[in-house]
């Protein structure tokens, strides 16, 4: 099962220009785009009960987009649809290209073809009167080629109109070309207003744009078509995918029928202290319910009485603990032999901030070297390690941790990198840098979580919901990521792959809980849901 690829939406030129080179008509691509527009919008409203003939603006602008939505108009007026089209500048700034099909179309449909100009009050009504009449509009104002400034004047006041005609008529569709006007396709970030659109329909491949928050707020249901540029032009650039449902499972490991539970892997947790007994108790459990054979958990000895009433499955360790009651690094030997027994390991939720539990974690990456999920609390170990830096060694000891899996959110990824804040629009290139200078596998999270490893790969995750802004969803996480560690799925799968399964669960469960009511234990339930549909791909016998 191929992944989808996501490119900065700037690459579309460069691409284009390679294709041409090679000698693929540039009107061609143009072509294709403006048909594949009207054939989904033909389809869309094909399987609605109008009596009549669906009405529609396209508004176009002056570069290629623009060109793109003068084919759409065509096909559309072919087809039988009353649609007006309408072009925000004047003709002598069209793009080669845009300007072709524009003659074209208005060679012979020149009285559905109107010069927007603001000003003019009886253009002006028109237009709001088309919008009022209107079943749909097509959004073609800017594409992939917008970056910078904000945008002004005319096509900023025309977005705020499709936007209000939206709000005011639920039965409108807004259908935007490529990307919504006003998104920066390089990174989703909203330049001063854009067109939040029903429908994108999008060429060749996803723009970072189109899935990076806040842009993926405006772009509603995404489609990705074809208009006859090869892959091979696509996979010069940035390696940035995202999964599907049936490459997480295919990549989910298949088990014998035979298989035993040592066979199927163990995962030792180290995690809790005074008052935080939950997060270690949810971690385990998320991973016991992804699949792990045995878990383990390591807990301060004043605590185990407490897990071994809440965790009826798990095998507890009691250890030494500080005084206020998390593990203390006097339990560093007894860790460390019985990592020896395990596959993987999770560390971190509800371990506390205490120096010396924090000191135990910078022990246990220096010196175990089997896969590890690090999350919660543990992260702090990175935290200022700029300014220790001697000698090419950070804290945690020589920065190549490429077993390791960190999950921060966006707040302990400030930390970690020493700023006040991460922008939406910076989170792809900040993972990309953290996940590199360290040499492991970042997970920021968040909407649309990020996952990169050192090797310049990264994905961003469709799956999840704002429900999962809830205490304690990141600690099922971490127990997901450990499970499939564990049961020997290499850390970038893993982590792909539990993010993917976590927020499938989340999407699962609100449809019974709703997104406002979910809460992290709700998730335990989702997680079987989810794989009794991974197991329907992987198994014949179901």
């Amino acid at each position: 099962m191929k992944l989808t690829r996501i490119l900065k939406g700037s690459r579309i030129a460069e691409i284009d220009k390679k294709a041409m080179a090679d000698g693929i008509d540039s009107k061609l691509l143009m072509k294709n785009a403006g048909s594949g527009i009207s054939k989904k919008i033909v389809s869309d409203f094909e399987n609605k009960t109008l009596k009549r003939a669906a009405r529609g603006l396209v508004i176009c602008g002056s570069g290629n987009n623009g060109g793109d939505g003068f084919v759409a108009a065509g096909d559309l007026l072919d087809y039988g649809m009353k649609v007006s089209v309408f072009y925000l500048s004047p003709v002598s700034k069209f793009s080669p290209d845009s300007l072709f099909y524009f003659e074209k179309l208005r060679s012979v449909r020149g009285n559905e073809i109107y010069f927007l100009d603001l000003e003019d009050n009886k253009m002006f009504s028109l237009f709001e009167e088309e919008i009022r009449k209107a079943d749909f509009i097509a959004d073609a104002i800017f594409g992939t080629g917008l970056h910078g400034d904000d945008i002004r004047g005319p096509s900023k006041e025309v977005i705020g109109i499709i936007n209000s005609a939206r709000k005011q008529n639920s039965d409108l569709v807004v259908y935007s070309v490529d990307i919504p006007s006003g998104i920066d396709s390089d990174s989703g970030k909203v330049l001063g207003t854009a067109v939040r659109a029903d429908k994108t329909i999008t060429f060749g491949c996803k723009k970072i744009g189109l899935v990076n928050y806040p842009g993926a707020d405006f772009t509603g249901e995404i489609e990705i078509i074809d208009i006859g540029i090869p892959e091979k032009y696509y996979g010069r650039y940035e390696q940035i995918f995202e999964p599907g449902f049936r490459w997480v499972a295919e990549n989910i490991p298949e088990k014998e029928s035979w298989t035993y539970k040592h066979r199927v892997g163990n995962l030792l947790v180290i995690a809790g202290s005074i008052g935080f007994t939950g997060a270690a108790s949810m971690t385990c459990m998320g991973a016991l319910r992804s699949g792990a054979g045995m878990v383990s958990l390591i807990c301060p000895r004043e605590l185990n009485d407490i897990y071994e009433e809440k965790l009826t499955e798990v095998i507890t360790y009691p250890v030494e603990q500080t005084e206020d009651i998390s593990i203390h690094p006097d339990s560093l030997d007894k860790i460390l032999e019985l990592a020896g027994r395990f596959d993987a390991l999770a560390v971190g939720p509800g371990l506390s901030k205490n120096p010396d539990t924090m000191h135990l974690v910078r022990e246990l990456l220096k010196k175990i070297k089997k896969p590890l999920v690090l999350d919660a609390d543990a992260l702090s170990v990175f935290y200022g390690q700029e300014d220790i830096k001697k000698n090419g060694e950070y804290g945690i000891g020589n920065p190549e941790l490429k077993n390791v899996v960190i999950t921060p959110h966006s707040g302990e990824m400030s930390s970690i990198r020493g700023v006040d804040r991460i922008n939406p629009e910076d989170r792809i290139k900040i993972n990309m840098e953290t996940a590199k200078k360290y040499k492991l596998i970042s997970v920021l999270k968040g909407a649309g979580t990020i996952i990169s490893d050192y090797n310049d790969t990264t994905f961003i995750n469709p799956t999840g919901n704002w429900g999962l802004a809830s205490a304690g969803t990141g600690d099922i996480l971490t127990g997901i990521i450990g499970s499939l560690l564990c049961q020997g799925m290499g850390p970038l799968e893993s982590a792909v792959c539990g993010v993917y399964i976590h927020g499938m669960a989340a999407d699962i469960m609100i449809k019974e809980t709703s997104r406002t009511s979910l809460i992290a234990t709700d998730l335990l339930e989702g997680l079987k849901r989810v794989f009794l549909e991974i197991e329907k791909v992987k198994y014949k016998d179901i």
